[in-house]
């Protein structure tokens, strides 16, 4: 026992303030499980689904709950990106019980704040359990919103950089680049998810909940926008990345291509005189020396030099380069 209202299992944390009871399972087993379906009555395929990956694009009704599943996001600082987990909400008369594997900040923080500040209390807990179940949709939306602040702030820097024609970087535009897409990942669901909920809300409860859980609508079409905006940017540097690094590799073969191309009357004429054969100024016939010793590698050179000049000004006239 953690206090009067409080209690606490390996698997199971219960917190009761208000006449409003909030349960948590984390990592259920099917002895859990069990005693969820016994005491709440309910369903074991909406319990079996709290803890797979679905998708769930609409509330279900039962005559003694709603159930939903939600998705938060899991940053990873070692790695850098963002995985989704998953939460099964089941929300009663006098009650909310969430049940998830992943390990979720934003329920421990709302359980830890509630049970240690009557304040909190309060204001979780105290106009019922839909306020309680729109306090914690809201704290997953400001959190899923920080989260996008977080991708403009790397797409603000990735700007920088992008239209840098010295390098590519492409592996940064690519984490960025997954981060939306687990972010539109978890917003586009919540839309239909949230306005559904907020049409059933008020006959389920008997209260007016509506103007609450329609402004959770408001924020999640917002930051929807907001990463749809998001998305097309990274698109945008994405190509101008991969078009910029393009023309600086183009630029590059060019070059090297030119060096090549220019050596070529040198290679063959080193390749002819370096054959075992008698030749016009070669050693065997001996060198010419009209204009003396270096005679041979003169005429070479001039001919070479000559040959590599007229390739130049042929490219440039086609303007090659």
């Amino acid at each position: 026992m953690v206090g009067p209202n409080n209690t606490s299992t390996d698997k199971i944390s219960t917190q009761t303030h208000h006449g409003v009871t909030w349960i948590d399972v984390q990592k259920p087993d099917s002895e859990a499980f069990g005693r969820l379906e016994k005491q709440y009555g309910l369903h074991p395929l909406h319990l079996t689904e709290s803890v797979q990956k679905v998708q769930h694009t609409q509330v279900e009704r039962e005559d003694n709950y709603l159930f939903v599943v939600l998705h938060f996001p899991i940053f990873e600082t070692h790695t850098d990106k963002v995985r989704v987990g998953q939460v099964g909400v089941f929300l009663g008369k006098d009650y909310l019980i969430t049940v998830h594997n992943h390990q979720s900040p934003i329920i421990q923080d709302m359980l830890l704040n509630s049970e240690h500040s009557p304040e909190q209390a309060q204001a979780n807990f105290g106009k019922g359990s839909a306020y309680l179940l729109y306090r914690f949709i809201s704290k997953l939306l400001e959190n899923i919103s920080g989260m996008a602040e977080l991708v403009e702030s790397e797409l603000d820097r990735i700007e920088s950089i992008v239209f840098d024609n010295s390098r590519s970087d492409a592996e940064r535009i690519g984490k960025v680049r997954q981060k939306i897409i687990r972010l539109r990942r978890l917003i586009g669901p919540k839309r239909m998810v949230l306005l559904d909920l907020t049409e059933q809300i008020n006959s389920f409860s008997g209260t007016d909940m509506s103007k609450y859980y329609s402004n959770t609508v408001k924020m999640v079409n917002k930051l929807w926008e907001g990463i749809e905006e998001d998305k097309e940017t990274i698109e945008i540097y994405k190509d101008a990345d991969f078009t910029t690094s393009t023309e600086h590799t183009n630029r590059i073969l060019a070059i090297l291509t030119l060096i090549f191309t220019f050596t070529i009357p040198v290679t063959v004429l080193a390749s002819v005189y370096g054959m075992n054969i008698l030749l016009p100024g070669g050693i065997e016939t001996h060198p010419w020396t009209f204009w003396g010793k270096y005679t041979t590698l003169i005429l070479i050179s001039i001919v070479s030099g000559t040959v590599a000049i007229g390739m130049y000004v042929y490219f440039r006239k086609k303007k090659w380069f």
